[in-house]
């Protein structure tokens, strides 16, 4: 599973500081391995490096400050992007799929994803 990719699917739905999406991140993906806030952090700073995330002003908190990272048109289309592909057969399928649907994912996407899968694998089926 894409942890880049997973966090911008995260920040589709709305812009997010670190620790909130550390924290969905492991709601939904990281019940046996929660994603250490180091790696949160690193991937955000790549990824605002590459254009596919802008983060905000710092806002103050009760802790330290804190910024709300949102994503970039760069970085829809390459959630989009990856949101469109087709998945290999591999031992953890189901969890990759479900990175690819709950984060992000909106009705258009998916509508537009489920007939291009059922038509690739009905001729297989019948083979």
């Amino acid at each position: 599973m894409s942890v880049p990719l997973t966090l911008l699917g995260l920040l589709e739905r709305e812009p997010s500081h670190g620790y909130d999406l550390k924290r969905d991140y492991d709601t939904y993906f990281g019940r046996s391995k929660p994603l250490p806030f180091g790696q949160v952090y690193a991937t955000l700073a790549r990824l605002s490096r590459d254009g596919l995330v802008a983060p905000g002003e710092v806002e103050p908190g009760d802790g330290p400050d804190r910024k709300r990272y949102a994503i970039t048109p760069v970085g829809r289309d390459e959630f989009e992007t990856w949101l469109q592909e087709p998945i290999e057969p591999e031992p953890h399928l189901q969890t990759l799929l479900f990175s690819k649907v709950v984060p992000g994912a909106d009705a258009r996407s998916l509508r537009a994803a489920v007939p291009r899968y059922a038509t690739r694998r009905t001729p297989a089926a019948h083979a």
